[in-house]
């Protein structure tokens, strides 16, 4: 938009809005009746069309001139340009009217309204982090693509520091670098291991409890300091990710509030101008900026597959959309070409993720080739020569849509990543792999993934926040007592006043939990109700949304939730027994075999992989609740032992996994598993079965199990 349009744009929308039903509801929760509001309205309408269209579009201080009317011109002109202006402009709309209403409405209400406009005035949301504006930051943005090094050379800086933190996006990744530190395997460390504290919403690991160094997600980040001192340096990964709808705010907060000499932002070139403008209004901030380039070469294959599975070669990393997909091309590479296959994909949980893709890595190769979903694009290093593309789409739970740029780049970027070689020596340092390439399976795809990647991505314009809950408390005295913990957030989101360059969050997820959560609302605080609006729950799984009902109503009921009493319903404890009996019962892989019946896991067992997972998830938000009302959830040992029971079984049924028939396409609503072709008379060949060593994979589970695991009743 046109700075000259912006009027125009606000003028046109504000009888639209003044005449909303759902206006007049929001009037009467702050206190107007339907008499006080329509004289109000219409006054306030007739002078604000009037002052806008009074102003000289032409002027160069045209935005000044509409700053000087009340409105905030530059977050109405980016949202206009994202297209999320509905929500922006509605909630500017609100805003303004209750500015006016604070001089001319009925005057009992005044001084109510006037204390809703306070509290839901979040502007200078980076003074109340007092410790950040207390010490002179630095910044160090490091800036490049995927596989440039960046995150490698800022991890090179904090294991030089006396104290300090990496925040990461994944709880995958914040395990990662806490084991790299204790073995010594970060930068220049030269195996001399460093001990690292760990630090996410369900685990806590105290390796010393003054280690000086924590590996964290960015939303358990101590953006406080360290006992009450700045951290010496902080590492804050995928800084791109400031400008999610969902998490963003963890990041946005992050760089506003850590208490920090030297702050380490790494992630892509999308987020350089808004870094450079919010570091800038922190004063005595300073900023330095390091670009990288792609320390291998990432190239785009002259040809496609061709829809010929035959080609499929050791390294590849094959991209799919569903877990269906997923299976189904593991069944069609393991039985036709005799390549095993590790799997990822994002139900399964982080630590199967992880033996999945230590058996893809491994020289030797358990597993030659990995099938993937999008859930390859973050938070696991994977030595994969080749990214291929299934599809170039994904089901949205309603229809196919085309992949995003970033997904496409963030997915095709992990091929030939620097130090990822499926052959390198026994350095604990990185080294240079040869490069990686990527194309798609069908002739028709190519072009188009040849065009994304060769266009930049588009910068990101705002940082995302979220209602503070200190905002959300003070503001609902100030609303009837029947308003429910979901519309309070509606109603901040319609009334906020925001820092420059920001943007709230979609609500959607934790509005959705708060509608579960409400039935209890009366028993629960609004802190309560808030820790249970947030925990980590899929929405879209009903078996999982029924579990935590029952935790929230055990919970409201007798302020106790014993971990079995609330599984029991589900019956997924017993279902998990029976399969680990099946598999205890099954004999071992031997070195070499087909795909024989005797050596696989049983049907039942292959089917109860989604209930597994379901299982996992539901035991994850009952720890996740350990951490936040620990009185009422006890069984956190009981929880941790089970779900690591159920990564075992998990990692299990996947190694010996014989795939699933697709089903899809036969009158199902759901992602298509496309039929290719294979090269004809190719002898089936055995698959090399190497099951992963027990006991090595056992070790892995047991590394730092019993270190400082956090006893908080001491």
């Amino acid at each position: 938009m046109r700075p000259e349009g912006l009027p125009l744009a606000i003028s046109s929308r504000l009888g639209t809005w003044a005449r909303s039903p759902r206006v007049a509801v929001r009037l009467k929760d702050y206190g107007f009746t339907e008499d006080e509001a329509e004289p109000v309205v219409a006054e306030w309408l007739a002078k604000a069309t009037s002052e806008l269209k009074a102003l000289d579009t032409s002027s160069s201080t045209i935005l000044d001139d509409v700053a000087a009317l009340g409105w905030d011109p530059q977050s109405l002109i980016l949202a206009y340009e994202s297209g999320s202006s509905a929500s922006v402009f509605e909630a500017a709309f609100m805003r303004h009217f209750l500015e006016f209403a604070t001089a001319s409405g009925p005057q009992h209400l005044r001084l109510h309204l006037r204390s809703i406009l306070e509290v839901t005035n979040i502007s200078n949301l980076a003074q109340t982090f007092n410790a950040a504006r207390r010490v002179s930051r630095h910044f160090h943005l490091h800036m490049g693509p995927t596989n440039s090094g960046k995150t490698y050379n800022a991890l090179k800086a904090l294991s030089k520091a006396g104290t300090g933190v990496y925040a990461g996006p994944l709880r995958l990744l914040a395990h990662e670098v806490w084991e790299r530190f204790n073995l010594g395997t970060v930068g220049e460390m030269g195996g001399k291991g460093r001990a690292c504290n760990l630090l996410t919403g369900e685990e806590r690991r105290i390796v010393e409890p003054d280690a000086g160094v924590v590996a964290c997600t960015v939303e358990m980040l101590p953006v406080n300091g360290n006992a009450g001192e700045s951290w010496d340096v902080v590492v804050i990964d995928e800084i791109q990710m400031l400008g999610d709808e969902g998490r963003g705010f963890a990041w946005t907060n992050a760089v506003m509030g850590v208490n920090a000499k030297e702050v380490h932002l790494c992630g892509d070139e999308t987020t350089a101008e808004l870094l450079k403008s919010m570091i800038g209004s922190f004063k005595g901030d300073t900023l330095t900026v390091h670009k990288y380039d792609r320390l291998t070469p990432l190239r785009v294959e002259e040809e496609s597959l061709n829809d010929d599975w035959s080609k499929v070669q050791s390294g590849d990393c094959i991209v799919t959309f569903s877990r269906s997909s997923v299976f189904s091309v593991k069944k069609l590479i393991e039985g036709s070409l005799g390549k095993k296959c590790a799997v990822v994909y994002g139900a399964l949980p982080p630590e199967t993720r992880a033996e999945q893709a230590r058996d893809f890595n491994e020289d030797g190769g358990k597993a030659e080739v990995l099938v993937a979903s999008d859930a390859v694009g973050m938070g696991l290093n994977l030595k994969i020569g080749r990214v291929i593309f299934e599809t170039m789409s994904k089901f949205n739970g309603k229809e196919d849509v085309p992949l995003s740029l970033t997904q496409v780049k963030q997915i095709a970027g992990r091929a030939g990543r620097f130090g990822q070689g499926r052959k390198v020596s026994g350095s604990t340092d990185e080294q240079a792999a040869p490069g990686g390439g990527v194309t798609t399976l069908k002739a028709e795809d190519l072009p188009l993934l040849r065009t994304m990647l060769s266009l930049p991505l588009p910068p990101i314009r705002r940082a995302v926040v979220q209602a503070p809950l200190a905002s959300l408390m003070a503001l609902a005295p100030l609303l009837p007592s029947d308003v429910s913990f979901a519309d309070l957030t509606l109603h901040f989101a319609q009334l906020a006043k925001l820092p420059p360059n920001t943007v709230l969050g979609d609500p959607g997820q934790r509005m959705k939990l708060a509608e579960l959560v409400e039935p209890a609302r009366d028993v629960l605080t609004l802190a309560e109700a808030d820790a249970f609006s947030t925990a980590p729950l899929n929405v879209r799984d009903p078996k999982a949304v029924d579990i935590f009902l029952g935790m929230v109503m055990g919970y409201a009921d007798s302020f106790h939730v014993g971990l079995e009493d609330v599984l029991a319903p589900s019956e997924l404890l017993e279902m998990l027994a029976k399969v680990e009996h099946a598999l205890a019962a099954l004999p071992p892989l031997p070195p070499y075999a087909a795909t024989s019946a005797q050596y696989l896991a049983p049907p039942f067992a292959v089917k109860s992989i989604p209930a597994l997972e379901t299982l996992h998830k539901s035991l994850v938000a009952y720890i996740w609740l350990t951490y936040r009302l620990e009185l009422g959830f006890p069984d956190r040992d009981l929880a941790m032992s089970y779900k690591e029971r159920t990564e075992k079984v998990l990692d299990l049924c996947l190694q010996r996994l014989p795939g699933v028939k697709d089903k899809r396409g036969k009158g199902k609503k759901g992602p298509a598993m496309h039929q290719h072709r294979l090269a004809p008379a190719a002898p089936k060949p055995d698959i090399k079965w190497e099951l992963s060593d027990a006991a090595e994979a056992e070790r892995r589970r047991n590394t730092w199990r019993d270190v400082g695991l956090v006893d908080e009743t001491k």
